[in-house]
């Protein structure tokens, strides 16, 4: 039934819908006003952009997203043409140049990863930033207060590697000194508890 859920979700239109009937744009809404919190013209790198779902909660920007999914880059290309993005995994050899972004995203995708994939991006956005710029990641988390359905869904998710806020700390430490983490039980319109991480360089 899992392996089938996520089979299904590879579909960009289905990912979409999804995206819409859990509540997910009111989420994104959040994510850019009390997080992100992007000025028109930065630079903005985003790993794991799936069909740039981010993309309309943006100001004006210079954006680059990069994804893996090629249905998921066509998709994307398709909605957002002023935007740019990439069908391949991010690298240090890939990006534009170190130090060019102002703030690098990476949302749901560090509980898809197991430590070594997630050290390897977390160094990656690092080398992107410009000093003083922020990495900004949101995962499922799991807590002690959190609902039995929240936990019951957590452990169905696609992402293998769901960590406890601590670890997910504990990662980010390896490549950031200077990092805020908030836990929220409220972004969707069901019971699911994530963490946003943000990270100065």
């Amino acid at each position: 039934m899992v392996s089938r859920l996520r089979s299904v979700l590879a579909i960009p239109q289905v990912y979409q819908l999804f995206f819409n009937v859990i509540g997910a744009p009111q989420r994104s809404r959040i994510l850019v006003r009390e997080y992100i919190q992007p000025k028109a013209g930065d630079r903005i790198l985003e790993i794991g952009c799936g069909p740039g779902t981010i993309v309309p909660y943006l100001p004006e920007c210079d954006y680059l997203g990069f994804d893996a999914s090629a249905s998921y880059i066509e998709q994307a290309r398709k909605r957002y043409p002023r935007a740019k993005f990439l069908c391949e995994r991010v690298s240090h050899y890939s990006l534009p140049g170190k130090e060019y972004f102002d703030i690098v995203l990476a949302l749901a995708i560090l509980h898809h990863l197991d430590d070594d994939e997630a050290l390897q991006l977390i160094d990656i956005s690092r080398q992107a930033l410009k000093p003083g710029g922020r990495l900004i990641t949101l995962d499922g988390v799991w807590t002690n207060d959190q609902s039995r359905s929240a936990r019951y869904l957590l452990s169905r998710d696609r992402g293998q590697f769901v960590r406890s806020e601590e670890a997910y700390r504990r990662l980010a430490s390896h490549a950031f000194t200077q990092i805020n983490s908030s836990i929220r039980h409220d972004l969707l319109r069901i019971p699911y508890t994530h963490i946003i991480l943000e990270c100065v360089r």
